[in-house]
């Protein structure tokens, strides 16, 4: 469901050319699906997605909001989570 919800944020976003909120919505989609445990190639395209159009948008809160999100999954990664899901901030 919270994929979903997230899913259709974007699509009004995109249909209202409101997309100031789309870089915190990858990075939010980056951090549910780490706490599911998805696979790694989708949360890391979520993360690297959110950096990316925050650069585009050339803010730089929610740039260093996604880099410091993706820095605290990968931490979490390296120390060895056991394929658990990950716990990560929405700060």
């Amino acid at each position: 469901e919270a994929l979903e919800a997230i899913n259709e944020a974007e699509a009004l976003a995109e249909r209202f050319e409101q997309r100031v909120s789309c870089a915190d919505l990858h990075r939010f989609r980056g951090v549910l699906l780490a706490a599911m445990a998805a696979d790694e190639t989708q949360i890391e395209a979520s993360f690297c997605e959110a950096v990316r159009i925050a650069k585009e948008q050339k803010s730089v809160l929610l740039e260093k909001r996604a880099e410091a999100t993706y820095a605290e999954y990968r931490r979490q990664q390296a120390s060895g989570s056991g394929g658990r899901g990950v716990r990560l901030p929405l700060w």
